[in-house]
């Protein structure tokens, strides 16, 4: 049996999707319009109209092909807004190439597709600006005055259970807790928002945080922990609990409220993982890293497209491979690749041999590094670097994680240019923490090199390294 959801989110899908076609249906005259308009009048007029019919179409395609307007919500998650842009840039782009198959672009201004992807990309936006401020100005009349007659509350850690905690709230409409802020430890979270509540402070900041609420006459009386409830003899959350003791807040976990207990890691991350250290390199680094992603994207665009052709044929789907790793700072992220591998199952759902699922193009993908190529997304996100301490799931995670996650992992790394597979753990992991406390730009390019020589010339080339990993290079 399919569940509904509720009528009001129903109703905000109807009123994003007909914008997102008015959208789609205007976006390509507004541009002509702002680019030239002398398009819409004599010998022109024909290949606007062709011009038109083409972003429409386009623009239709690129609606269904990635679902937008699927999964929303009460607020325009970053994800949605992604999808906006994708489906801009797309049906710009599948709307040129159809003019340029019929006339290699002679009868349009050159710099037209790129307008047409700006307006639809605001149009569809701002619908969702729309969508959003108009379900909140709709819900005020229709919800009771919750602002003043519910408890105010407090949640602590922006993670994976408080998503699906509020999304609950958001899809039920639920509003009998107002839920004032987000508590957690990661800084780079302050001053940005989860699904419309802000994250403001560290949670070791509770009281003051609770003293300047009642300064502006906000009472909070309730604290919920996103967390599962630890066992009597645990002193974790002991600290938040005596707080909240002492201010009369009521604590409470996540887990108990919603019934059920989260799938947490088990992965502690020491403070010193919290503070990386402080050197001008590390903005230089970041600035390096998106403008080098960004040309290595473009000069491979033209063999992306092959590559992933031959993994549907050989392969199939899905095209990408995507794993939990643990980052900087201790933040999880998934980092992908290309598919390498034969499913592990066949047609009929049977088990298939490790030496059957392997295949020439994934191993060719793998020799030359080509299914590394996605990770370039992780670079330009900001998830990883080019060169930093390869990134190990939760589970492979070393005790002492201090150092290795103060910087962000990286594509290449150290330990990938001084052995790679041959060393062990243990080694693998000193000469991370040499790279981490060594790091500088010259150092960064000497891997860079040592990493193209690898590709081209073989993982041999990786394997001529030298025990010492401060006279294998002397950068510094």
């Amino acid at each position: 049996m399919r569940v509904r959801e509720p009528t009001s989110k129903q109703r905000t899908k109807r009123f994003i999707r007909a914008f997102d076609a008015i959208s789609v249906t205007i976006a390509a005259p507004i541009a002509i319009v702002l680019r030239d308009p002398a398009m819409f009048v004599g010998v022109r007029s024909e290949i606007t109209l062709t011009y038109w019919t083409a972003g429409f179409a386009s623009g239709a395609l690129s609606l269904v092909i990635l679902h937008i307007g699927r999964n929303i919500g009460n607020h325009i998650s970053s994800k949605e807004i992604r999808s906006v842009i994708v489906a801009s840039m797309a049906t710009a782009s599948a709307t040129a190439l159809l003019i340029f198959w019929l006339d290699r672009l002679d009868s349009i201004p050159r710099s037209l597709p790129l307008i047409h992807a700006l307006v639809l990309n605001t149009l569809m936006l701002g619908g969702r600006v729309v969508a959003a401020n108009r379900s909140s100005f709709v819900g005020s009349f229709n919800a009771p005055n919750c602002k003043l007659n519910c408890d105010h509350a407090l949640i602590v850690g922006a993670n994976d259970f408080t998503v699906s905690y509020l999304k609950m709230l958001d899809a039920f409409n639920i509003d009998r807790t107002n839920l004032v802020a987000i508590l957690d430890d990661n800084p780079r979270l302050y001053g940005r928002s989860l699904l419309g509540h802000p994250v403001i402070a560290p949670p070791h900041a509770l009281s003051r945080i609770l003293r300047e609420y009642r300064v502006h006459g906000v009472e909070i009386e309730r604290l919920l922990i996103s967390a599962n409830r630890p066992p009597e003899s645990s002193s974790r959350w002991k600290g938040l609990v005596d707080v909240c003791e002492n201010e009369n807040v009521r604590p409470s976990f996540l887990s108990d409220v919603l019934g059920f207990q989260f799938n947490v890691s088990d992965v502690v991350i020491p403070p010193e993982a919290k503070s990386a250290p402080a050197t001008g390199y590390g903005a230089l680094k970041r600035g390096f890293d998106f403008l080098l992603s960004l040309a290595i994207a473009a000069a491979l665009s033209p063999l992306i497209p092959i590559v992933v052709l031959g993994i549907v044929i050989d392969m199939g789907y899905p095209i990408l491979f995507w794993q939990k790793r643990i980052g900087y700072q201790g933040q999880p992220f998934l980092i992908y690749k290309f598919r390498t591998l034969h499913p592990p199952f066949d047609r009929n759902g049977n088990f298939v041999d490790e030496s059957r699922r392997s295949s020439r193009l994934g191993a060719f993908l793998r020799r030359t590094r080509l299914d590394e190529t996605p990770q370039l997304w992780n670079v330009i996100t900001g998830d990883m670097s080019f060169v930093g301490p390869r990134p190990l799931l939760p589970i492979d995670q070393p005790l002492a994680t201090n150092v290795r996650l103060s910087v962000r992992p990286g594509v290449t790394g150290w330990a990938q240019v001084n052995g790679g597979r041959l060393v062990d753990p243990e080694e693998k992991g000193a000469l991370d923490q040499w790279y981490v406390k060594n790091a500088s730009f010259w150092l960064d390019l000497y891997i860079i090199w040592r990493t193209i020589g690898i590709v081209v010339l073989g993982d041999d080339a990786g394997q001529r390294r030298s025990r010492d990993p401060v006279q294998a290079v002397r950068v510094n």
